[in-house]
């Protein structure tokens, strides 16, 4: 399994990374005149923004930019709050030391040519990470852009997206290992008219990481919204430490990470040398933080302009006023598929709107009609009794090209900016073909503004997201103590000891027992009555199926017999080698629905628990709903809840529906067994495990230890 780094300061992230990121001294090493140059960039920024001290450090120059220069930091002769390191890999490490031996505990680290490269350049990173540990300073890097806080202007980066581009200050902040990837985020996201706290590029991480940076913007007062891209990770834990910060802080955090393929994974160990993990249990561990795990770039942009609002709706109702019938239906449609609700309109609002366009459709969505192109006015007033008369928190306007047209716009803007003062806590949100100026001035008031419904609504759907991760309280943990269970070595060798483990944590599965003899077998078979499946005992075969070590629906002695013969033939001459120990011999259960439940190591964060589809629909569906272990039973009925096939417990064609409460609790013991065997344990799968109307029961279980233990 992937260790945590060691090298973690006993100081807060408020702390250290506040002196890193709010400093009032900033001395750049390998500082030039040339603003083209990676030393050269942040001078010019510096010296046109940032109102502390700058302190150029080159041996080669008197002054830079107008600045006095020092040849070397030492020679500085006063403290240093933070320092820059612009210099080629190779001259790195005595800068370091001369920073540590000057008293520097923050070291903004440019150079690239460490853990990114090579394992010679990973030794190099980690021993320069040694160093500022040993002497309990901070590093940001390497292989790092650097960072900017926008209300101090205090930019130290080179980054050339401030050429073309200058963001204004406001209250996203950015964390992101990428630094392309973080100033292109950035300039997406000013184009759209946001404004930034923070920008931070931890780079390579040999400290710094992201989780470190998400948990102090997730106390700094001037960010609001949070923008994480991320390719791994080294520390699950404290990732979810930090995310849950953000949480209750009421902070939402919009994450991007790669890596989903094998060829993005291998991308991401070339870029930063990070660890990717896996992108479905990221994803998982996002969720249950309540981060929002976005897809794309244009996604990130469009739910960090939603939050931007700071109006998370409390319900997930809405109307929808349009003068375009199509364009409602494909609104309605993609609400529906969010899971957003269009209440109908009342009888004296629907009235209130006929007064004044007597064609117009005053069900939910509210269709205007083309009537309004003869007096948009009248598409203000609809607008004002449709807010006047609904009580929902989410309105959803679609203007077509109105947004474009300036003699509309004239008319519309009055109205609108009214009915954002009169409902501020109102989620707004045009869909038109929009000018700059109507745009910009309309989320100067509190609007979304998009020209295409479908982002739109999936902009709001987030939002409501949040809204719930806001309002809940933390999962509780399971305090009450495991019973004692078998050893690890007994259950992966003994399917009979694999079912005592889960018997001992409340899984029920089928009567039955281990036979050495077909004999054996047809006195287990009596007592547990027939039918009955016979399978392969053997610790060196995982997959019995494949050998021909699995029989069903046995009926009675003469066919054990038979099956238990032909079995043996078939297994000794697939594995020959194989020490087989008999056969299970189980009772057939009874109908329901095959579901699968597993344990597995992910390298970042440790076990997680998976529930979805079993028998034979595990691979044909992937539908598979993963988080991290343990689960209490609400996670797990969760769970439950969130896969494509839920209708299948529900009761689906005239089936009973199962006992979801039985099976959720079934799923929660199951992730207990990360607690009891921890890191001895690789994977556990029960599939399938056969939930029904009054319980469910453990069919079969394959249990495999890790290969460190």
């Amino acid at each position: 399994m992937n260790k945590p780094l060691d090298h973690r300061p006993e100081t807060t992230s408020a702390d250290d990374l506040g002196r890193m990121f709010g400093a009032r001294s900033i001395a750049i090493i390998g500082a030039s005149s040339d603003p083209a140059k990676i030393g050269g960039k942040p001078v010019m920024f510096l010296k046109e923004h940032f109102s502390g001290k700058i302190i150029p450090i080159n041996p080669r120059r008197e002054e830079i930019a107008g600045l006095p220069c020092k040849p070397d930091i030492g020679s500085v002769g006063a403290p240093v709050d933070a320092v820059i390191i612009a210099l080629p890999a190779k001259f790195v490490e005595q800068s370091v030391l001369d920073c540590l031996a000057a008293g520097i505990k923050q070291i903004v680290l440019f150079s690239a040519g460490f853990g990114e490269i090579d394992a010679a350049g990973r030794a190099g990173q980690e021993k320069i990470a040694k160093l500022c540990r040993d002497a309990g300073a901070r590093l940001l890097g390497p292989n790092s852009l650097g960072f900017i806080n926008f209300h101090d202007g205090l930019f130290a980066t080179f980054s050339a997206a401030l050429d073309n581009i200058w963001p204004e200050p406001g209250s996203i902040g950015i964390a992101s290992q990428s630094g392309a990837v973080g100033t292109y985020l950035m300039a997406l996201m000013a184009e759209q008219g946001l404004g930034f706290s923070h920008f931070i590029a931890t780079g390579n991480e040999a400290d710094v990481d992201v989780a470190d940076c998400v948990a102090w913007l997730a106390e700094d007062e001037n960010t609001k919204t949070i923008v994480a891209y991320l390719e791994g990770c080294r520390d699950g834990q404290r990732l979810q430490d930090a995310l849950e910060k953000a949480r209750r802080a009421g902070k939402p955090v919009i994450a991007i990470k790669p890596g989903a393929t094998d060829s993005g994974q291998a991308a991401v160990q070339s870029h930063t040398g990070m660890l990717a993990g896996s992108k479905r249990v990221f994803d998982a561990v996002l969720r249950q933080c309540g981060a929002y795990s976005a897809t794309d770039i244009e996604e990130v942009v469009d739910i960090a302009m939603a939050c931007s609002t700071g109006k998370f709706p409390a319900a997930a109702e809405a109307t929808i006023i349009t003068p375009s019938g199509g364009v409602g239906i494909m609104l309605a449609d993609e609400c529906s598929e969010a899971g957003i609700e269009l209440p109908q309109i009342d009888a004296e609002t629907s009235e209130q709107v006929k007064a004044i366009l007597p064609l117009a459709s005053t069900l939910n969505p509210v269709d205007t009609t083309a009537q309004v192109s003869a007096d948009f006015n009248m598409f203000g007033k609809v607008m004002q009794i449709v807010m006047d008369g609904t009580q929902v928190p989410i309105h959803f306007i679609f203007m077509a090209h109105m947004g474009k047209t300036p003699s509309i716009t004239e008319l519309l803007i009055p109205v609108l900016e009214e009915l954002a003062g009169r409902y501020p806590d109102k989620l707004l949100v045009i869909i038109s073909r929009a000018s700059d100026e109507f745009r910009t001035r309309l989320m100067r008031n509190g609007f979304l503004v998009f020209e295409d419904p479908g982002r739109a609504v999936r902009a709001v759907d987030a939002m409501l997201g949040f809204a719930r991760a806001f309002s809940r309280d933390a999962a509780n943990p399971m305090t009450d103590a495991l019973p004692a269970l078998p050893s690890l070595g007994d259950v992966t060798t003994s399917s009979e000891a694999a079912f005592r483990m889960l018997d001992g944590i409340g899984v029920a599965s089928p009567d039955g027992g281990i036979a050495n003899t077909s004999q054996e077998a047809e006195a287990i078979a009596e007592r547990a009555g027939y039918p009955v499946v016979l399978k392969i005992e053997s610790p060196d075969i995982q997959h019995k199926s494949d050998v021909g070590g699995v029989k069903v629906a046995i009926k009675d002695a003469s066919e054990l017999r038979d099956a238990w013969q032909e079995m043996m033939d078939a297994v000794r001459a697939a594995k020959p080698d194989a020490d087989i120990r008999g056969c299970l011999v189980s009772a057939m259960a009874g109908s329901g629905v095959d579901t699968i439940i597993g344990l597995n190591r992910d390298p970042v964060f440790g076990h997680v628990v998976a529930v979805g589809a079993g028998g034979i629909f595990t691979e044909l569906l992937d539908d598979v709903a993963i988080l991290p272990a343990p689960v209490s039973p609400g996670q797990a009925r969760a769970m439950i809840g969130s896969l494509k096939t839920r209708a299948l417990f529900e009761g689906a064609r005239g089936t009973k529906p199962v006992d979801l409460d039985a099976l959720a609790n079934t799923v929660s013991s199951v992730s207990r067994l990360a607690e009891a065997y921890g890191d001895q344990l690789e994977s556990l799968e029960i599939n399938p495990f056969r939930a029904t109307s009054d319980g469910g029961m453990a069919l079969d279980v394959l249990v495999v230890p890790a290969d460190d233990h």
